[in-house]
């Protein structure tokens, strides 16, 4: 997975992805904290998934999202593991 950071201040944090699928789960971990934050294709014709963060601490909730996310990871590996054995 490839990430490049676009845009990076204390109130606004940008970064372009490869890939949907780690913005999306940051948006939806932040969405739910009350966060600004949303993901956008910035050129349909270029490859690229962009995650927009906006907050007094933009990279300080986007740090938080990013345990909030792993956990979740791991609780759902652990998951698929141990059924998978039970098979």
């Amino acid at each position: 997975m490839e990430i490049k950071f676009i845009q990076k201040k204390k109130g606004v944090i940008e970064l372009e992805f490869d890939d949907k699928t780690l913005p999306n789960a940051l948006v939806g971990v932040l969405s739910e904290r009350g966060i600004d934050a949303y993901v956008y294709d910035p050129h349909p014709l270029m490859p690229g998934y962009r995650l927009h963060v906006e907050a007094p601490d933009a990279m300080k909730e986007l740090k938080s999202a990013l345990n909030q996310v792993e956990k979740k990871w791991k609780s759902f590996h652990k998951l698929v593991k141990g059924e998978m054995k039970s098979k």
